[in-house]
């Protein structure tokens, strides 16, 4: 996920296939929707993985200068910012706790998941990716 400024100042985000990354020159070609509005100067790109049930979870930040190259953009990258194992627990920690908290202002349980429908939408899914 690229996330830059507006002219006004405000967060746009988008997100960009990182396949065409640059390691010799640290750049990223960057498809930007015009009606973003979108302008030159800080931004970072936020890089995650993990598998069909969430696990696994890996993720980086690398911070950097979005630029405008004649019609299209180029995220320059300045500095790599790789989670710790450490990092990643304290954050699914915190989530976990920040969520349980929404939850008990409301007064509300904590949804039920129907596993077996999420189960036939991923086969669903998994099998038609197959046949194309």
């Amino acid at each position: 996920m690229l996330t830059a400024l507006d002219a006004h100042g405000y967060p746009v985000s988008v997100r960009v296939s990182t396949r065409g990354y640059d390691a010799a020159t640290g750049e990223l070609a960057a498809e930007l929707p015009e009606g973003l509005g979108t302008a030159e100067g800080p931004a970072n790109l936020l890089c995650h993985y993990h598998d069909d049930k969430l696990w696994h979870l890996d993720s980086t930040h690398v911070t950097g200068l979005l630029r405008r190259r004649g019609d299209n953009w180029v995220f320059v990258s300045e500095k790599f910012t790789p989670q710790t194992r450490f990092e990643m627990v304290s954050f699914l920690r915190g989530a976990h706790a920040s969520a349980q908290r929404y939850l008990d202002r409301r007064g509300l349980a904590r949804p039920a998941v129907n596993w077996a429908a999420v189960e036939g939408i991923r086969r669903g899914t998994t099998q038609r990716v197959k046949k194309s």
